[in-house]
């Protein structure tokens, strides 16, 4: 039982996470949208601060400082515009998902038409589609995940729980 108690804040955490992603699903959005912009003016800064050491005119320093001052820009904006930024994300996103799962389906045609391979890739693309054009997919998508760690506390506390109560026993 020891392990179980160690272990118990651990999943306690994920289930405390859980329930705030499904009740506060827009304000973690909008936390992790903000993580998100400051990571990116870190690495801005982090960029121009290696150029400015170097100040050569040379094409690659000079490359890494035109992209480090674009990806500040960004995140300036995410800062900024939150809630636009994640909008913009969740296109994204879609998008790959959609053109990720459109190479599947077509590798899966090309490699034998496996029909589980190809069903799976043609979810996915309609996943894709819903969360590139339907801003409201986050909403339900972050819900889910606030569920997914519900569960996923739950039932990794009960299996701890009974794999110390076999080694007691």
């Amino acid at each position: 039982m020891k392990g179980t108690r160690k272990n118990f804040v651990y999943w306690l955490i994920l289930a405390a996470l859980g329930v705030f992603l499904i009740l506060g699903n827009r304000m973690a959005q909008d936390i992790m949208g903000k993580i998100f912009a400051v990571a990116l003016l870190v690495a801005a800064a982090s960029g121009i601060i290696a150029w400015l050491k170097d100040r050569s005119a040379a094409p690659d320093p000079l490359f890494q400082l035109i992209g480090s001052v674009v990806v500040g820009a960004v995140g300036l904006w995410a800062l900024l515009k939150t809630g636009e930024f994640i909008t913009f994300l969740n296109v994204v996103l879609g998008l790959i998902i959609l053109i990720s799962s459109a190479l599947s389906l077509y590798r899966g045609w090309k490699m034998g038409r496996d029909p589980l391979t190809m069903i799976l890739a043609g979810l996915g693309m309609i996943l894709g589609l819903v969360i590139a054009c339907n801003n409201a997919a986050t909403t339900w998508m972050t819900i889910a995940e606030g569920v997914g760690l519900i569960y996923t506390a739950i039932t990794g506390f009960l299996g701890e729980r009974s794999r110390a109560r076999f080694r007691a026993g």
